[in-house]
């Protein structure tokens, strides 16, 4: 009997999500997944245990709408009343043992596909992430390769002026000997 309880506990944590796997499933940003629960409070099933708020599998399908109605530009108060008109599950703060009992006697069906979309967006993601993490790397490689060529470069550039110094600086020198200290002009030498 406890093993079964185990098993239950464990189901039902698969079943309720939270706002960051819905912001994940959804495919919102935290910050706008906020503001919907709070314009669309009402509509969105939830349910809170020691503080902690869980969201129904059903609040997929009440949040992709509303990303719908956003993108097509509608206003809270159209997509409030549009979303009253669906007759959706409306939210309830039942503690995790009657949603237990719900789960008990609802339709496993509809959970598995809840959890399989769920599983398929969380893999489509994760190539999606490793496609991005390659062009990264290859980006990195690249700038890499640039980084070194530069300094190769600058260090050319530095042997090239350190020599460019060094000849001027004897020249000068060479000059000032040659200098006639009175006139400040240049004593011709004459070689034989």
């Amino acid at each position: 009997m406890i093993a079964v309880k185990e098993y239950r506990k464990s189901v039902k944590a698969l079943e309720l999500l939270t706002i960051n796997g819905l912001c994940y499933i959804v495919d919102v940003s935290n910050d706008t997944m906020v503001e919907w629960m709070e314009d669309f409070n009402v509509y969105i099933p939830k349910t809170e245990d020691m503080n902690i708020t869980y969201y129904h599998p059903e609040a997929i399908d009440v949040l992709k709408f509303i990303k719908k109605c956003k993108a097509e530009d509608y206003q809270n108060g159209q997509i409030t009343e549009m979303l009253a008109n669906r007759n959706i599950f409306t939210t309830t703060d039942s503690p995790l043992e009657e949603i237990q009992n719900s789960i008990d006697e609802g339709s496993h069906k509809e959970n598995i596909l809840t959890m399989m979309q769920t599983i398929g967006k969380t893999v489509s993601n994760v190539a999606s992430q490793e496609k991005e993490i390659r062009a990264l790397k290859q980006v990195q490689r690249e700038q890499t390769k640039e980084i070194n060529n530069l300094k190769r470069e600058m260090e050319a550039l530095k042997q090239q002026q350190t020599t460019t110094s060094v000849y001027e600086t004897r020249k000068k020198s060479f000059t000032n000997l040659f200098r006639d200290r009175r006139t400040g002009t240049l004593t011709q030498i004459h070689l034989r």
